[in-house]
C-alpha cells in the first residue's frame, strides 16, 4: 500500500466558473501524478452558472437566447454527467490518487464520496443515504437528454423518494475527481427554463429533486454544511487533512497577493 503524501484541504473559493472548472481540472492532474494524493475544496460560483458534462452536446437541447437574458454563464466540467444549475447551493471537490492508500479503484472512489457527502447531509438532520440501482426510476439516457437532478442515478443521494445532490465523476490513469452539488434553495430546478424540452424537464425535476430547505425545518447553514462535509470526506478516506494553497497542488492561486479565501 503506498505511503500518504499530501492530505490537503483548500481555501474556500468564490470565482467565475471557467476559473473554477480550470481549478479542479489542474487538481485531477495533481492527484494522478503520485501515488496518495487527496485534495479537498468547497467554493462558490460568482452569478448563476450552468455547467455541463463533459460529453454533453451543447447548444443542441438548449434556449440560448433564455440563457443570455437570464445572465447566466455556461461552462463545461472536466467531469461527466449532465447539466446543473448552480445557484444557492454547496459545491465541492475531491480529487485523489487510485487506487492510493485507500485502496480504492474509480468506482469505490466514487463511492466514499457519495458516502461522505451522505454522512454530512445526515448531520444536518436529514436521512441523506446513497442512491442504490434499485432506487433507479429512469433508465439511463444518452449525455445532455435531461437535467442531472431530473434523474436519479446510483451513486448519487437521496432523502427519501428525492435526489438532493448530484455528483459527477472522472477517472484518471491514477487518479480520479468528484463534483458535487448540494441545492440549498430550489433555484436549481429552474434549470429547465433554459431547455427546449422545458415543459417535461420541469415535471421531471418537480418529480425527482428537492433542495435541503424544501424538506421541513431550517435549510443547513451553508458555512456549517461545508465544514460538516469537509470533515465526513476526511472521516470516509480516512485521512486528517491540512490547509493547503494553490500553488502546492499545481493551481494557479486565485488570490491576489494580500488577498484572502471569503
Amino acid at each position: 500500500m503506498p505511503a500518504l503524501t499530501a492530505a490537503i484541504r483548500l481555501p474556500h473559493t468564490k470565482l467565475a466558473g471557467q476559473a473554477q472548472m480550470e481549478i479542479d481540472a489542474m487538481l485531477l492532474a495533481w492527484a494522478s501524478a503520485s501515488p496518495g494524493r487527496v485534495v479537498f475544496r468547497t467554493y462558490d460560483w460568482a452569478g448563476p452558472t450552468l455547467t455541463l458534462g463533459r460529453a454533453e452536446p451543447f447548444p443542441r437541447g438548449w434556449d440560448q437566447s433564455a440563457i443570455a437574458d437570464a445572465g447566466v454563464l455556461v461552462v463545461r466540467r472536466p467531469t461527466g454527467g449532465d447539466a446543473v444549475l448552480h445557484d444557492g447551493e454547496v459545491t465541492f471537490a475531491v480529487a485523489a490518487s487510485v487506487p492510493g492508500p485507500w485502496a480504492a479503484g474509480p468506482r469505490a472512489f466514487a463511492g466514499l464520496v457519495a458516502a461522505a457527502l451522505a454522512a454530512a447531509i445526515g448531520e444536518s438532520g436529514f436521512a441523506g443515504a446513497v442512491v442504490s440501482r434499485a432506487d433507479e426510476r429512469m433508465p439511463a439516457a444518452a449525455p445532455g437528454a435531461h437535467p442531472c437532478f431530473a434523474r436519479m442515478a446510483a451513486g448519487e443521494v437521496r432523502v427519501g423518494a428525492h435526489k438532493v445532490a448530484g455528483i459527477a465523476s472522472r477517472f484518471a490513469r491514477g487518479g480520479a475527481m468528484s463534483h458535487a452539488s448540494v441545492p440549498l434553495s430550489p433555484r436549481h430546478r429552474d434549470v429547465a427554463r433554459f431547455r427546449a424540452d422545458r415543459d417535461a424537464a420541469q415535471a421531471a425535476l418537480q418529480e425527482h429533486a428537492r433542495s435541503l430547505a424544501e424538506l421541513g425545518g431550517p435549510p443547513p447553514d451553508a458555512g456549517a454544511f461545508r465544514a460538516r462535509l469537509l470533515l465526513a470526506l476526511e472521516e470516509s478516506f480516512g485521512v486528517r487533512a491540512r490547509p493547503g494553497s494553490f500553488l502546492e497542488v499545481g493551481a494557479v492561486d486565485p488570490f491576489p497577493e494580500g488577498d484572502s479565501a471569503p
